[in-house]
């Protein structure tokens, strides 16, 4: 628990340095990254069996250390990514980002009550606060992101309220556990309470983007799966609810991405995906209790939060992030090009990366269902799990192949720079622990003794496989075009060079596949500058369920809109509303 004491103490330290010096940021590898290396320290061992003091068992190890090897790679980013930012707001958000932090690896430690509440609905606030500091444009995201943690603050403190008033008694089981789901499935995303996070992630900064998408809502899966310790055994409608939603959310989630035209917007979607496939993961150990869909479970949290935090720390880079206005970044990004290469690869399940293996034991899981019986029907997640496969390996093509290839589509899409030397640490450390997380899996796995295909043989074997290849190739004449342009491209030929409009947009790439999928509209707009102009397409993707989404926000707006009338300046009002939650709160309490 030192090394526990010592990285709050950072954290801590950290916030105060920024109230006192305007030039915090700075310390923030030390104060941010310097914490995150203690809790991976004293998170890992506790994980492997090599430490059980409480309240730091195995499963509070492991999620420390989740947010431990984050806060590394993120505290290095900061320093060079906050530079650019305007003195007074660097300075809040060196505030601020050290306690939302902490309050993360708080809730991991906090016991079940009303601290762990507390710091639940702290956190929520940072984050919120966070995300409102972007300006007008990430109001609709923060708005989204406070009213999420609203309904899942709600759904957590009917759970907590009954668990602590003496445990779920007979009858309140199916209350407390629906609760539990509200609010943790909230924070985790789950169909179709998902709607948050792909307007909230969005609008953050790149840094507060990695650690929403790879640490704060990971705590929504680890309160599910921590439940079973509060509340025992989890009724049978849970498993299937969670499975059916998360298999649903995943593909639900990976056609709207291939919709989506901001890149960040792609990774928000990529984010419910993965997050639906873990609720699903989880889902089938609440029914069968198989050992597989715990290694999923456990082993694709940590490869999403390395290489999600990865891709989220090189969007940092664009100005730009419209992919109908990006392409050609390859030549001025070579790095950042090279880590998200890493990063979608894993996330599209390739083998013998990280996000293969995780897939791979949910296969597994699903393919070692009993037969005969309602439980037979999970066989059916092989389908599905499939057909994700598919839609996750189109949807990088498409995000990579229209940020990184071909030509710029705008001019702004060349405003663009490498981060700094501290950036390309904090990128390198999640790269190398992506990279040693995909080739020795075991080393994590230890605890839960997984069966293994021969990770690293399979790699060398690829590895010599592409380089062969490569060299036969190169042995033979060829000639050199630009990306994507089928040879169009003749040098010193009239009429024949190549013009970005010559290259498919976002839409372009995927609108024949999403005629497969009636329940995403396309949305197409012609406008013309001019007689002379060719005309510019517009177009935007959208859903019946951010339809839905939208309405029960008015709604949300309306009633709050009529409590305020309550905000009378009545003494007599504020007395009776006071002695009415009097009555109540004696009544539960009775009872």
């Amino acid at each position: 628990m030192t090394l526990i004491y010592i990285a709050f103490g950072l954290l801590g330290g950290q916030s105060l340095l920024a109230l006192l010096a305007p030039a915090a940021y700075r310390y923030l590898p030390l104060g941010l990254g310097g914490s995150g290396l203690l809790l991976a320290l004293a998170g890992l061992p506790a994980w492997l069996g090599q430490s059980s003091a409480l309240p730091l068992d195995a499963t509070a190890g492991f999620y420390l250390a989740l947010l431990g090897a984050l806060y590394l790679g993120v505290g290095f980013y900061l320093r060079d990514y906050l530079a650019h930012h305007p003195g007074p707001r660097a300075r809040l958000e060196t505030l601020l980002l050290p306690l939302f932090a902490g309050s993360m690896a708080g809730v991991v430690l906090a016991p079940l009550g009303y601290s762990f509440l507390f710091l639940w609905e702290g956190m929520a606030l940072l984050g919120y606060l966070l995300i409102a500091l972007e300006g007008p444009a990430a109001l609709a995201g923060s708005r989204a992101f406070f009213l999420a943690s609203r309904v899942s603050g709600a759904g957590l403190f009917l759970a907590l309220l009954l668990l602590i008033q003496g445990g779920p008694r007979e009858g309140l089981v199916h209350l407390v556990w629906a609760g539990l789901v509200l609010g943790f499935g909230t924070k985790a995303a789950l169909f179709p309470l998902h709607a948050w996070l792909p307007k909230a992630h969005p609008v953050a900064m790149s840094p507060l983007s990695a650690l929403l998408s790879g640490g704060m809502v990971k705590l929504g899966l680890y309160g599910l799966y921590r439940a079973l310790d509060w509340a025992g055994p989890a009724p049978a409608w849970v498993g299937w609810l969670l499975l059916g939603l998360g298999l649903a959310g995943a593909v639900y989630a990976l056609v709207l991405g291939l919709a989506e035209n901001d890149y960040k917007g792609v990774l928000a979607y990529s984010s419910v995906e993965n997050l639906n496939l873990l609720l699903a993961a989880l889902g089938g150990y609440f029914l069968l209790q198989h050992p597989f869909f715990l290694l999923a479970f456990f082993f694709h949290q940590a490869a999403h939060a390395l290489f999600k935090g990865l891709l989220f720390l090189g969007s940092g880079a664009l100005k730009e992030r419209g992919l109908s206005a990006l392409g050609g970044l390859f030549p001025k990004l070579p790095q950042t090009a090279a880590y998200s290469l890493l990063a979608a690869a894993v996330g599209a399940g390739l083998p013998p990366l990280a996000g293969f293996l995780g897939e791979w034991y949910l296969y597994q899981g699903f393919l070692s269902v009993p037969k005969g019986g309602v439980v037979s029907l999970l066989a059916l997640g092989v389908g599905v799990l499939a057909l994700v496969g598919a839609l996750a390996a189109a949807l990088y093509v498409r995000l990579l192949g229209l940020a990184f290839l071909g030509l710029p589509r705008s001019s702004q899409a060349l405003e663009v720079h490498e981060v700094g030397l501290y950036g390309q640490v904090g990128l390198g450390l999640l790269a190398l622990g992506l990279v040693g997380l995909s080739l020795f899996p075991g080393a994590l796995l230890a605890p839960l003794n997984p069966p293994l295909y021969p990770v690293a043989l399979l790699a060398l074997g690829l590895l010599g496989l592409g380089g062969g290849l490569v060299y036969l190739l190169q042995r033979k004449p060829w000639r050199s075009y630009t990306p994507w342009d089928c040879g169009y491209n003749q040098p010193g030929q009239p009429g024949s060079a190549l013009s970005p409009r010559m290259q498919p947009n976002a839409l372009g790439y995927s609108e024949q596949l999403l005629r497969l999928f009636p329940f995403v509209e396309v949305k197409i707009e012609a406008s013309r500058e001019g007689l002379l102009h060719p005309p510019t397409l517009r177009w935007q993707g959208g859903d019946w369920w951010g339809t839905l989404e939208a309405l029960f926000a008015r709604g949300y707006l309306f009633l709050a809109r009529q409590a305020q009338r309550l905000q009378s300046g009545s003494l007599h009002l504020y007395l009776l509303l006071q002695f009415l939650a009097l009555l109540f709160v004696l009544g539960v309490s009775w009872q």
